[in-house]
């Protein structure tokens, strides 16, 4: 049943035609796609969470994925605001939390990658300037609403 729940989000997905050369890997779907919003190429990940959900339906799937990388640039635009001035009051807060330098976090947020579940999605960013050995992990809920931002440090985060 894995296999062929697997195979038909694979279908789903090179269907839309959002994602480039969508493969099944480690029972996820993988590719690369183009964020309308930012204009910008990122590697997409669309996890079905087959250990947790046992017979997961491909469509919810496929239609976050739609709604995520169609995200217009009005709405990432006030995302990217949103991100920033979590992060900024979240720095005010924790005086031992520096930035390293004194350029716009707006300006510095790179969108990397992005993971797509059927109730949420996970968006990895870069700001080399204000966080060079770090990732900034977003999370949307299903309505592409704000949900979670945190700063983890290290260079395992996906490129």
């Amino acid at each position: 049943m894995t296999d062929a729940l697997l195979e038909t989000l694979l279908a789903r997905i090179s269907d839309s035609g959002l994602v480039d050369d969508p493969v099944i890997e480690d029972d996820m779907v993988h590719g690369r796609a183009r964020l309308v919003g930012p204009d910008a190429v990122v590697t997409v990940t669309i996890d079905p969470e087959l250990e947790d959900v046992p017979d997961p339906d491909p469509e919810p799937l496929a239609a976050a994925t739609t709604q995520l990388l169609e995200i217009s640039a009005t709405r990432w635009t006030a995302l990217i605001e949103e991100v920033a001035a979590e992060i900024e009051d979240a720095v005010v807060e924790d005086d031992e939390e520096e930035l390293v330098e004194d350029v716009d976090l707006r300006d510095d947020l790179e969108i990397v990658s992005v993971v797509v579940f059927a109730d949420a999605s996970l968006l990895s960013f870069r700001a080399e300037k204000q966080f060079p050995t770090a990732r900034v992990l977003v999370q949307l809920g299903e309505d592409l609403e704000l949900e979670n931002v945190e700063v983890v440090d290290g260079d395992d985060q996906d490129e």
